[in-house]
């Protein structure tokens, strides 16, 4: 198996649901530092502690899976699995493993694919895709053409 290593551009999905960021304003990442501190209870995506845990994990490499992602024609990547992850990995500007999701590939991402008004540019605080960049090690499997060279 072959490895691809550099930056991708990839939509994530996330919403009050998910994030603690579109649910307050405020992303948790930037106003957790000391996780010895806080107690061990298991929290939902949204809650304050989520992130800050989920980043040691991976910063501990507890979190090895890569995440799943879905080409698109118009440069992007539509992340299908791991937003919390990704979006973590941009901010923090970690490496992720990238793998892709079948032989699927979209014509647009949900970024590209639609035009914003002005309101729904405010809705995204609200949840919505957005495009991160990505430091990732693309996992690419060699094609039959290239096995017989």
């Amino acid at each position: 198996m072959a490895e691809v290593r550099g930056s991708l551009e990839a939509t994530v999905l996330l919403n009050q649901n998910t994030c603690y960021f579109m649910r307050t304003g405020r992303c948790s990442l930037d106003l957790v530092d000391d996780l010895s501190l806080m107690p061990a209870v298991k929290s939902a995506p949204s809650e304050l502690l989520y992130c800050p845990r989920l980043y040691q994990a991976m910063r501990d490499k507890r979190r090895h899976r890569s995440l799943k992602v879905i080409p698109c024609e118009c440069g992007h990547a539509e992340i299908v699995s791991g937003a919390q992850r990704a979006c973590i990995a941009s901010q923090k500007r970690l490496q992720m493993r990238v793998s892709f999701e079948g032989d699927t590939c979209y014509d647009l991402c949900p970024v590209c694919g639609r035009q914003m008004t002005f309101d729904e540019e405010i809705a995204m605080n609200q949840g919505g895709a957005r495009i991160i960049t990505l430091r990732a090690v693309i996992e690419a499997e060699p094609s039959s053409k290239d096995e017989g060279t």
